[in-house]
């Protein structure tokens, strides 16, 4: 047998880089904020969809009971209304709605409108990378991405929850916003929710998926992510 044929058993071919050691599902959710590239290239043969996307999910509903109990989503819509100088008779029955099991609706409504958002984030990402920059990667791949990168996001969610508890008001500015005021015009409140810096660490960790997974430098990423981003900022600012 010719020696130069010979390879040690378990080691990749020539000119290929060695695949990534598995990783558990914790393990993922974990190394997703300390070592996401690494995890990344763990996932890239075998995406994993179910466990990131339970782990939002659950946070999301806990979020929404900790919201309806809370009282400030009754106030932050009493407030809109009275600024508009609703008749009392509609505040009135806007009040009874928001105090009766109505309040809990949007609770089950969260998780539903999060997986399809995910589905849309991902089915974009496949558009903007596969189709207009030539990447060769499965849809599941790119809902993997945002699954993960949604999991980053949730600490976004979180500090928001703590600063709206806080204050009673789901207005809450943690980008340039937080410098200017209270009232803000609709570009600002763009501005203000584009400079969120937690919101702009899930997009990279998005980004570097992207790149690691499409074998692409960290400025491909940018781009397949960046449309989505810019949409997400748009109506995450209308919302405030």
């Amino acid at each position: 047998m010719n020696a130069d044929t010979v390879q040690v058993e378990g080691s990749a071919p020539a000119g290929m880089a060695p695949e990534a050691p598995p990783m558990s599902a914790p393990a993922t959710l974990i190394g997703i904020f300390a070592k996401p590239r690494q995890t990344y290239q763990a996932l890239q043969s075998k995406p994993r969809v179910l466990a990131p996307l339970l782990v939002v999910l659950i946070f999301q509903v806990v979020f929404g009971l900790v919201l309806a109990q809370s009282g400030i989503l009754k106030n932050d819509t009493l407030a809109r209304l009275e600024a508009k100088n609703a008749p009392p008779e509609q505040i009135e029955a806007v009040t009874r709605v928001m105090d009766g099991p109505a309040k809990y609706g949007f609770v089950f409504a969260g998780p539903i409108v999060l997986v399809f958002s995910l589905l849309v984030s991902a089915a974009l990402i496949y558009f903007i990378a596969n189709l207009m920059l030539g990447a060769r990667l499965r849809y599941i791949h790119y809902l993997c991405i945002a699954a993960y990168g949604a999991v980053v996001g949730i600490l976004d969610q979180l500090v928001r929850l703590m600063i709206a508890l806080s204050r009673g008001t789901l207005q809450v500015h943690l980008g340039v916003g937080a410098f200017l005021g209270e009232d803000l015009t609709g570009l600002m409140r763009i501005l203000d929710t584009a400079t969120d810096p937690l919101l702009l660490w899930a997009t990279a960790i998005e980004a570097l998926g992207v790149a690691v997974m499409a074998k692409k430098g960290f400025g491909f990423g940018v781009l397949a992510v960046l449309p989505g981003y810019l949409i997400l900022v748009s109506l995450s600012a209308l919302q405030q």
